[in-house]
């Protein structure tokens, strides 16, 4: 119980960390929900150690309830403010409980690589795309951009290889799988999905 207690004020004092810092020194929305994105899944990488399946589960429902309370109000704007129309910031802690039912205890690693690209490579696609997209791909009315992508696919690969340690044509083929899924689903929604394909995909590799 203490454990889990720690958890949930170490994610508080980290979301109050970045919303101080976003205001302090005027930090763009795309960037500070990003930093926390990371946060969130760095965290979510490491519960599995010191916390029970069902602790991880439940700190994902306070998260995702308090988000959705405070959406739309002048608190945590360092993650609920930005231009386009999107859920992600509580979807990203609804796929992680969903991760969790599915894949915990059993395969940890799965679990771990599905938040990581959710966190490392969803986040790498936002900032590269938002700093870097020249070239833009519109999906259903939402703008993306071939760099943001790029950096996606990358930074999946990059993260497969923490985990396999072998060369092999998996190590490109679900990389771009988790890409076309993080370009095609929008409203925050890759939040949710990448996760469970992630930890689905890589299953049958560890």
């Amino acid at each position: 119980m203490l454990t889990l207690i720690l958890f949930i004020v170490l994610i508080l004092f980290l979301l109050l960390l970045n919303e101080f810092f976003s205001r302090k020194y005027f930090i763009q929305s795309c960037y500070s929900r990003k930093i926390a994105h990371v946060a969130s899944s760095l965290i979510a990488f490491i519960t599995p150690f010191f916390i029970t399946k069902n602790e991880i589960i439940l700190i994902g429902i306070i998260f995702s309830v308090l988000l959705f309370i405070t959406r739309g109000k002048n608190i945590f704007s360092s993650i609920h403010s930005v231009e386009r129309k999107t859920f992600g910031e509580i979807f990203l802690p609804i796929g992680i409980i969903l991760s969790a039912l599915f894949f915990l205890p059993q395969k940890i690693i799965a679990f771990q690589f599905g938040v990581l690209i959710m966190g490392i490579s969803d986040a790498s696609a936002a900032i590269f795309g938002e700093k870097f997209g020249k070239h833009a791909i519109k999906i259903f009315g939402h703008k993306k951009s071939f760099e943001g992508s790029l950096a996606f696919l990358i930074s999946s690969m990059v993260v497969m290889l923490f985990f396999i340690h072998k060369l092999d044509y998996n190590i490109l083929l679900i990389p771009i799988i988790l890409t076309l899924i993080e370009l095609f689903f929008i409203f925050g929604l890759d939040n949710l999905v990448l996760p469970l394909a992630g930890a689905y995909l890589i299953q049958f590799l560890v």
